[in-house]
């Protein structure tokens, strides 16, 4: 059995690791947004949107997006 408070800790450092653009990064990939959508809406450059998803994956400790959304939800990182 998983302990419970081991959980809430990692769940914690999972959220607190990402900063805020990366968790705002986060929600338009959970709305299945492209690299370009999400520098067009966020006002940056595609470079730096693919460097947040990268950031995001190796923060979050997954290998796609779909790691990443999945992870974003099960944690409540991200609430649908």
């Amino acid at each position: 059995m998983v302990n419970i408070y081991k959980k809430i800790n990692t769940i914690k450092e999972e959220t607190s690791s990402l900063t805020e653009r990366e968790v705002e990064v986060l929600k338009l990939m959970v709305q299945s947004k492209s690299n370009a959508e999400i520098a067009d809406k966020l006002i940056m450059s595609v470079h730096t949107a693919k460097a947040h998803v990268g950031n995001i994956f190796t923060k979050l400790e997954v290998h796609d997006r779909v790691g990443a959304v999945v992870k974003a939800i099960k944690t409540n990182i991200i609430k649908i």
